[in-house]
């Protein structure tokens, strides 16, 4: 069976010229798993999308993309920023598996999605290339019958409390770029090696 495996920090995708990448592990009560944040610099083109009827770019140079990928669940979540850290899109991805190995985050996919506008319309995209994979043996029945089960558990979700789950997202989002921004000028200001002196400075016990 094969397994279309998503790298989270876009390793393998061939748009993306020049990116950084940022990830966290977290584990707490309100989240266990992995954020990523994946700035694209400079792309071989724009991705134009048509959302919920909406036609949009969601990757341009300067553009954003955050990742959240949480342990022990059946989807992962894309939202998709524009250069003045709008939000675009969020992308939910029903998943086999999410791997949240540090450095290579990863899903397994159920190539069934559900995508959202920054309104809360919602619709359910990739019914097609779900059969197709049923049909080619890619999956099982029962990971069939799962990816609509879990997309309808997420639409429901979705649909009664939006603006919560946008809420959390944007924080994340902030928290990230927060992180982002500090470890660059940490790189900035990292201190240069100390020159050594000939004589022997004598150690004292703090």
């Amino acid at each position: 069976m094969a397994v279309k495996v998503k790298y989270i920090d876009k390793r393998h995708w061939r748009r993306l010229i020049e990116r950084e990448y940022i990830e966290v592990k977290v584990n707490n009560k309100r989240f266990k798993g992995i954020i990523g944040l994946v700035t694209m610099n400079k792309v071989r083109e724009p991705l134009e999308v048509t959302v919920v009827g909406k036609h949009m770019v969601v990757a341009d140079d300067h553009y954003q993309w955050l990742q959240i990928l949480p342990e022990k669940k059946r989807y992962s979540i894309t939202a998709m920023f524009d250069d003045k850290g709008q939000p675009l899109e969020y992308y939910f991805d029903i998943n086999i598996k999410n791997i949240t190995q540090k450095g290579n985050a990863r899903t397994l996919d159920l190539f069934l999605d559900v995508l959202v506008l920054p309104t809360g319309k919602y619709e359910l995209v990739d019914e097609d290339d779900l059969m197709n994979a049923l049909v080619n043996e890619q999956i099982t029945k029962r990971q069939y019958h799962e990816a609509y089960m879990i997309a309808h558990q997420l639409m429901i979700e979705i649909n009664d409390n939006f603006d919560e789950l946008e809420r959390r997202i944007m924080h994340c989002y902030r928290k990230m770029n927060q992180k982002k921004h500090k470890a660059k000028r940490h790189h900035h200001q990292a201190p240069q090696p100390q020159q050594r002196h000939k004589r022997k400075k004598r150690f004292t016990e703090d």
